[in-house]
């Protein structure tokens, strides 16, 4: 499904794409054009999404088809672990890595 150049600027102005009109410079009407047409095919992937048969299909909610309980939330101190984990650690001090600063 083409699109036009209005209906372009608007799917733009809504993905937050700038593309130069809003500071008062002029557009490049080859990377318009460009973008026009990469819109009309994305708009035209979705018409052919649109004819895929969904008569009687429920919603999905979630990729699970049974509800997980939740896990408890429980602090488990092991120092085994906390050992073993540490143990290939360039370096640490105490029971926590040590990290660079960065800034």
């Amino acid at each position: 499904m083409p699109i036009d150049e209005n209906t372009a600027k608007s799917i733009a102005n809504l993905a937050r794409l700038e593309l130069g009109e809003e500071r008062g410079q002029e557009i490049d009407q080859e990377r318009h054009k460009v973008l026009v047409e990469e819109f009309s095919k994305i708009i035209g992937y979705m018409d052919i999404l649109s004819e895929a048969q969904t008569d009687g299909v429920e919603p999905l909610f979630s990729p699970m088809v049974e509800a997980q309980p939740p896990r408890s939330d429980v602090v488990v101190e092991d120092q085994k672990k906390a050992d073993a984990i540490l143990a290939g650690a360039p370096e640490k001090i105490g029971r926590y890595f040590s990290v660079p600063r960065i800034f």
